[in-house]
């Protein structure tokens, strides 16, 4: 899959999320912390994009930096790993390092900030 077709599968996978889902991270201030410490600086692409559409072989194409995100949240390295595999079960951080709008959207609200979109 190239870089610009895995673009649009995210971008359709993105749409069918559920938006109560994003009330999750007001929650959990586990999941909190790791969905604003998300960003494209911490995954990094190793390998070309498969032919596979799934979200899984995504991810397998990406290596995510857990040593910033440790240092980023505060957390160990198994803690790190444990909270973003949690992560990616629930589809609150993406392999292009971006995270889901109602996310975004709950997050803005909520601490009244300007929208990052």
């Amino acid at each position: 899959m190239s870089l610009r077709l895995l673009g649009s599968y995210l971008e359709e996978h993105k749409e069918r999320f559920p938006p109560t889902r994003a009330l999750l991270v007001l929650d959990d201030k586990t999941l909190r912390r790791y969905v604003l410490s998300w960003s494209p600086l911490v995954v990094r692409m190793v390998k070309e994009w498969p032919d596979d559409e799934t979200l899984a072989a995504a991810w397998a194409c990406v290596e995510v930096d857990t040593a910033a995100l440790a240092d980023l949240t505060g957390d160990s390295q198994p803690e790190v790993a444990a909270a973003l595999r949690q992560l990616q079960a629930l589809e609150m951080v993406y392999p292009d390092g971006t995270i889901p709008r109602a996310v975004n959207q709950v997050l803005t609200k909520r601490f009244n900030l300007e929208t990052r979109e």
